[in-house]
């Protein structure tokens, strides 16, 4: 059976939506990295100000 085109329509829609794709994954992956960076050291900086005895006059826990 002779084909009609040179590619197959799903080839030719994988070519149109892979540089859209690539190019969010570009952006997305460094900005996921640094959201979790981020969080990280909130967390870190959060529990090192827990830990840290407070000054005796200054308790608001009354």
């Amino acid at each position: 059976m002779p084909r009609d085109t040179i590619v197959s329509w799903k080839t030719f829609v994988l070519f149109l939506l892979f540089p859209p794709l690539a190019i969010i994954a570009i952006v997305l992956f460094p900005l996921t990295l640094l959201v979790l960076f981020w969080l990280y050291n909130r967390g870190k900086t959060q529990a090192l100000r827990e830990r840290t005895p407070s000054e005796p006059g200054s308790s608001v826990d009354n």
